[in-house]
């Protein structure tokens, strides 16, 4: 990995993009069945990934979720975290980067995507920083600029928000933020697309 490469990249983001299973979790699919008889999804999120989203929202990178998931969970850890976008239910995952595209003015190299699998090499093949994890296909490490030391829903997500506010300058800032008790968790509306 070309640490300059990743830094001159980092610099230019101004959104963070992950998909779920195997990223933001180990990939586990686990169900339970409700008293009616429907079959609900239990979702293991790492505290750690969760701070380091939260650190990135703070220092101005806007966050957000693509997955082909279909999970209540999601809704809740995106608002839990002040996400600001969260595309669900999406086989082409292409097709919300394009949305994010027209609907927000942002253009790929000023994304950041984190991917583990064939659904994410379309977004990562078209973002300015592609990113994956040990616990990938090759196909998505290939693609990537970066990938991970930590596997997914083990902190990969915390390892990389970390890594990009190291390069972007900010980091120590959050340090001090955090230890000061000046560090406030950022709100924000959180928009949710459901299928494209």
């Amino acid at each position: 990995m070309n640490d300059l490469l990743f830094e001159q990249k980092a610099r230019q983001i101004k959104m963070f993009l992950t998909d779920v299973d195997g990223v933001m979790t180990d990939g586990t699919l686990s169900f339970f069945t409700d008293a009616q008889g429907t079959a609900r999804e239990i979702k293991r999120f790492e505290s750690l990934d969760g701070m380091g989203l939260l650190f990135l929202r703070y220092c101005g990178i806007s966050t957000g979720i693509i997955s082909k998931g279909n999970s209540p969970t999601l809704e809740f850890w995106a608002k839990a975290l002040g996400m600001d976008l969260l595309y669900y239910n999406i086989s082409a995952k292409t097709r919300a980067l394009e949305h994010i595209q027209q609907t927000r003015g942002i253009s790929p190299q000023e994304i950041a995507f984190v991917g583990d699998d064939l659904i994410d090499l379309g977004v990562l093949k078209k973002v300015g920083l592609a990113l994956s994890v040990p616990n990938g296909v090759e196909e998505a490490k290939q693609a990537a600029v970066y990938v991970t030391q930590k596997t997914g829903g083990r902190g990969a997500v915390r390892e990389i928000a970390e890594k990009i506010l190291k390069a972007r300058g900010q980091w120590q800032q959050v340090v001090y933020d955090v230890e000061h008790g000046i560090f406030q968790n950022p709100q924000s509306p959180l928009s949710i697309v459901r299928g494209l």
